[in-house]
């Protein structure tokens, strides 16, 4: 039943003429009531005479008040509040009803009164219920009326029906893959980008990753060649570097998940070659080794990569990135076997703007000398290694663009390390947890951290009740972790009475603490 509904309002509302046409068309629906649809409105009605080229060209009478007239020859008289409000939501009714314009019975509006009082129901009213069949319609009218927030609110809405019906409604059988495919094709026509990436990367995906067999895979595919430009086969075991050649065709692709893909080899990669439109590509916990990253070299559009967790790449393997200028986003987390000559391949990656680091262990104080010349990022991950030392942490002083710098579990920095950070005033976000060898003259170097809203400290077994006296400038903090401080006690907390901004404040395993201590807070 529920299959048959749908296909009925899709049938009944894809097969539209151009958009540059206007079709007005009467057909039966699933319940044998006819219905008007209205496509476009850019020429001229052929049975009423009216030309409908652009706004000024719709009118009605004239307020107060209003009486709009309809193209099925009815009449309706709104309030002056309802007419203010579609003049304040839609651009298109300010123009209409600005006096510019003589407004006349002869120029109804191009939809039918039940229509427009869908709409004016719907802006009105943001969760008010549209039936599943009328809503693609009403989508259409709204973007032409640029009533932009019923087009988001009813894109919503379809959502949820696709998502309570989903199983009843997509499948790989044929017909259902051309509807799922024209309901794709509407999603990219009104620019319904939420609606677009949940067919794509929930239901068109899930169909792929459901199927075991190559054949079904390609024939899923063969459908969507153009409009396919997002997939996720995050964690699907049964992937192969077969099913990589099948997405050749895909050549609007942007964004692949492979993530955990455990069957893909260095070959398989040689298939995304073709995919030149790629900009994100998510390859963590892969195999690939540093023959795989040698066929990336063509996806010179790549924007994010993520290569967490690849554990097989080496000094070797970082080269093949180099050509990748486009680069924003690049994730080397927990790559541990690359070492301070396989950064150097990244000091050409001039737009990086996000690096993760953490967890890579191997590389020294030189390696960071490698990130210098990365003057736009604007995040930083170097948590969990071990090798550099205070020394290392002065390449980072030309990085001023950077907003948020992670150095959790890097336990060779000490105070003259944080010195280093003093010319790093864009930061918002700090992690020093389980940094124990600074003390609390190494705080006094964050002073000038005037824009700092999130500070961990979490850990950090040397600072005393003095240290904490260095945060008070720190106005605009919102977030400190102070838990397993151990040396803190209440006059510590005095020095956070200035602070505030602060929202949360983690105060756990404070082993002196007491309620005398919160009274400053």
């Amino acid at each position: 039943m529920c299959k048959t509904i749908f296909q009925s309002f899709l049938n009944l509302f894809f097969n539209y003429l151009q958009k540059e046409q206007l079709q007005s068309q009467w057909r039966e629906s699933f319940w044998g009531q006819k219905e008007i649809i209205v496509s476009n409105f850019t020429t001229t009605h052929s049975e009423s005479g009216m030309s409908l080229s652009n706004p000024s060209q719709i009118s009605c009478f004239a307020s107060p008040p209003p009486i709009l007239s309809f193209q099925d020859n009815t009449y309706l008289k709104i309030s002056s509040s309802q007419k203010t409000l579609l003049m304040e939501k839609s651009p298109y009714f300010k123009i209409l009803w600005s006096g510019n314009f003589r407004e006349t019975l002869q120029d109804p509006l191009a939809l039918t009164q039940k229509e427009f009082t869908h709409l004016l129901n719907c802006l009105i009213n943001a969760n008010f219920k549209v039936p599943l069949q009328k809503i693609p319609s009403l989508i259409q009218l709204a973007d032409y009326y640029q009533l932009t927030e019923i087009v988001k609110n009813l894109e919503k809405q379809l959502i949820a029906e696709c998502k309570l019906k989903k199983y009843e409604l997509f499948n790989s059988r044929e017909d259902s893959l051309l509807e799922l495919k024209k309901l794709l094709n509407f999603a990219h026509q009104y620019q319904l980008n939420i609606l677009k990436n949940y067919l794509e990367l929930t239901v068109v995906s899930s169909l792929l990753n459901q199927t075991s067999h190559l054949t079904e895979f390609e024939k899923i595919l063969n459908h969507f060649p153009n409009e396919i430009e997002e997939l996720n086969f995050s964690k699907n075991t049964s992937l192969t570097d077969a099913h990589l050649l099948a997405l050749k065709n895909c050549k609007n692709l942007k964004v692949l998940h492979l993530q955990e893909c455990r069957n893909l080899t260095d070959a398989g990669l040689a298939y995304l070659t073709p995919l030149t439109a790629l900009q994100h590509l998510n390859l963590a916990g892969c195999k690939f080794a540093n023959a795989g990253l040698a066929h990336l070299t063509p996806l010179v559009a790549l924007q994010h990569l993520n290569l967490s967790h690849c554990r097989n790449i080496t000094d070797a393997g970082l080269a093949h990135l180099t050509p990748l200028m486009a680069l924003q986003h690049l994730n080397l987390g927990h790559c541990s076997n690359f070492t301070d000559a396989g950064l150097a391949h990244l000091t050409p990656l001039m737009a990086l703007q996000h690096l993760n680091l953490g967890h890579c262990s191997n590389f020294t104080d030189a390696g960071l000398a490698h990130l210098t010349p990365l003057l736009t990022l604007t995040h930083l991950n170097l948590s969990w290694c071990y090798n550099f030392t205070h020394a290392g942490l002065a390449h980072l002083t030309p990085l001023v663009a950077l907003q948020h710098l992670n150095l959790g579990h890097c336990r060779n920095i000490t105070d003259a390390g944080l010195a280093h950070l003093t010319p790093l005033v864009a930061l918002t976000h700090l992690n020093l947890s389980w940094c124990y060898n600074f003390t609390d003259a190494g705080l006094a170097h964050l002073t000038p951290l005037m824009a700092l809203q999130h500070l961990d400290l979490s850990s950090c077994f040397n600072l005393t009740d003095a240290g904490l006296a260095h945060l008070t400038p720190l106005v605009t903090l919102q977030h400190l972790d102070l838990s397993y401080c151990r040396n803190l006690t209440d006059a510590g907390l005095a020095h956070l009475t200035p602070l505030v901004a602060l929202t949360h404040l983690n105060l756990s395993s404070y082993n002196h603490l007491t309620d005398a201590g919160l009274t400053h807070l």
